[in-house]
């Protein structure tokens, strides 16, 4: 049985490497198709070479970094490595310890987060500065870095030891302490991403341009939508691509507008992209994902319960019974095919979403040419990919293709 088990979670893994490449490769391939008519005026000859060779280096690169993370948790599954580290926090904390699982993935994660640094450093200071779209000194790469590594040692810490005292205290009940907890922290998190998150990295300063906010302010009161606050962000201290969103819920909502985007776009074409966003919260969307964000803990609650309950998946890789932090690990290996249809099915929910965001931003502005623009203009400064697979949009595409978009906008009729 143990056998059995080992040899599963190799395969779950395998295949799972292998279907990611599969379709990063279908995806790849695909460039070279003819460019949609409706988004052939995006980029110019040079710069849609400048593209290729963009999405070229990319995709090579992410495959080495994917293959090195890919032979690493493989090479810590066969050499025993995770044993080692169990051994480890138990001769610091002890074996009854709540910090033991803590201390078990924390060595786990600081090998992750340290080669994830070397291959963020030349993903940000070689491939993005080369083509233009890096303005991270190297210093705010540092700083960034601390702080992702003490918000993961945080919340990531603090999350697996309240699953541990869960499983401690409720192990019968564990499933529904353990789902009505994470859906807290998943609501607290969204209600708290622009007001505490986002200032950890980025500043975040008023709307200073008078008559984009009047437009903005006037179009949210005529569309029956209350904002709590407009607010710029400086990403362009680490790179000129472009974003918009809208954060919070009821009372609490928030635009937040990258400054490279007023950079980049007019008033009008601005005004279309908030509209899609007020469009999203009129239709529910941001509710919707909530809620399915929620539903989808007990998918992934079931499997944890399963290798928890189960001890023989921890025996199979040498351990002595089960042990709780290397459950966590099997959980990330053996949810990635459950994930994949998963998130076929929310990227094709969002991917309607957008739609219905689409053409409530058309039917609200009565300016088809302004949103099908601004969708140009993002696609052109983000090195949006034209040409992507049916395939590959269908299972990791959470936006439609922009020549899908701007072909549904175009045969929307404004009343």
């Amino acid at each position: 049985m143990e056998q059995t088990i080992m040899w599963l979670v190799y395969g779950i893994l395998i295949a799972s490497f292998l279907i990611d490449t599969w379709l990063e490769a279908k995806n790849y391939a695909n460039m070279d198709e003819p460019i949609p008519d409706n988004v052939n005026d995006i980029y110019e000859e040079e710069q849609y070479q400048e593209w290729r060779k963009y999405t070229k280096e990319n995709h090579l690169f992410g495959l080495v970094v994917k293959t090195i993370n890919f032979l690493i948790l493989i090479a810590f599954l066969a050499l025993g490595v995770f044993r080692v580290f169990d051994r480890w926090s138990v001769s610091i904390v002890g074996e009854d310890a709540l910090l033991r699982p803590v201390l078990f993935l924390g060595f786990y994660f600081f090998v992750s987060f340290f080669v994830g640094c070397f291959t963020a450093y030349h993903r940000t200071f070689k491939i993005e500065e080369r083509y233009g779209f890096n303005r991270t000194t190297r210093k705010t790469f540092v700083t960034d870095r601390i702080k992702s590594f003490v918000l993961t040692l945080v919340l990531g810490g603090g999350i697996i030891i309240m699953l541990y005292s869960i499983h401690r205290s409720f192990s019968s009940g564990f499933f529904y302490v353990a789902w009505a907890a994470l859906a807290i922290i998943f609501l607290i998190v969204n209600l708290l991403y622009v007001p505490l998150f986002v200032p950890l990295f980025n500043k975040l300063t008023p709307l200073e341009d008078d008559e984009l906010k009047q437009k903005i302010e006037s179009f949210a009161e005529q569309a029956g939508y209350e904002i709590k606050a407009i607010s710029v962000m400086d990403a362009s201290k680490r790179s000129t691509k472009l974003n918009a969103f809208f954060s919070g819920f009821g009372k609490y909502k928030r635009v937040v507008l990258y400054d490279t985007l007023l950079e980049k776009m007019d008033a009008d074409q601005i005004l279309s992209v908030l509209a899609h966003e007020i469009g999203h919260n009129k239709h529910r969307h941001i509710v919707y994902n909530t809620l399915i964000g929620i539903l989808t803990l007990s998918v992934y609650l079931g499997v944890l319960i399963m290798l928890l309950n189960n001890p023989v998946f921890s025996e199979a890789f040498g351990f002595s019974g089960m042990n709780f932090g290397f459950s966590l690990v099997l959980f990330m290996i053996l949810t990635e095919p459950i994930s994949l249809v998963l998130n076929g099915i929310t990227s094709w929910l969002s991917r309607k979403f957008e739609y219905q965001a689409d053409r409530y931003s058309v039917m609200h502005t009565h300016n088809k040419t302004a949103l099908i623009d601004a969708l140009k203009v993002l696609s052109r400064e983000n090195f949006s990919n034209l040409t992507p697979h049916p395939i590959y949009v269908a299972v990791k595409y959470t936006h439609p293709p922009v020549s899908d978009r701007i072909d549904t906008i175009q045969k929307t009729k404004v009343s």
